[in-house]
């Protein structure tokens, strides 16, 4: 990519770019990455969105200003335990395992790389729910599936 598209990509200053192309700074694999990288895939990995569905089933009846936005459910499959998410993050997983009983949903989730069955069903796994009897076939499904792949 050239360097223009990484300034305008990155929304850094050119100043800060310059230094990361020594060679002895600490960010210049960074640099080297970016240089190389093309524009348009990268645009696409840091564009990554929701798939919409399952953003309106995420803040169905739920006020505007406290409506769940793409990066906070990124962030929220980026935690590695159930143990590790915010009451924020657990009410949106909540609502994603409550929810997410149509399969074609569900494999929006994993096909849009929102989070893999396998990081789901950890998280699933550390949550209330997997001790729920009325979520053992939502597991079932979800283990099956994994099995598959």
């Amino acid at each position: 990519m050239q360097e223009s598209e990484a300034l305008k990509l990155l929304n850094i200053p050119r100043s800060t770019l310059k230094e990361w192309s020594k060679p002895e700074h600490a960010k210049h694999k960074l640099y080297l990455l970016i240089k190389h990288t093309d524009a348009k895939r990268a645009l696409q990995a840091i564009t990554q969105s929701v798939p919409r569905p399952i953003l309106i089933l995420l803040n169905r009846n739920i006020k505007e200003t406290e409506q769940f936005k793409n990066d906070e459910i990124f962030k929220l499959f980026s935690k590695k335990s159930y143990a590790k998410l915010t009451s924020r993050e657990r009410v949106a997983f909540a609502k994603l395992v409550r929810e997410l009983n149509d399969d074609e949903t569900l494999a929006q989730l994993f096909s849009h790389k929102v989070t893999t069955q396998k990081a789901f069903l950890h998280l699933f796994h550390g949550s209330p729910f997997a001790k729920l009897d009325a979520f053992s076939s939502f597991e079932a499904r979800l283990t099956q599936e994994l099995s598959h792949v």
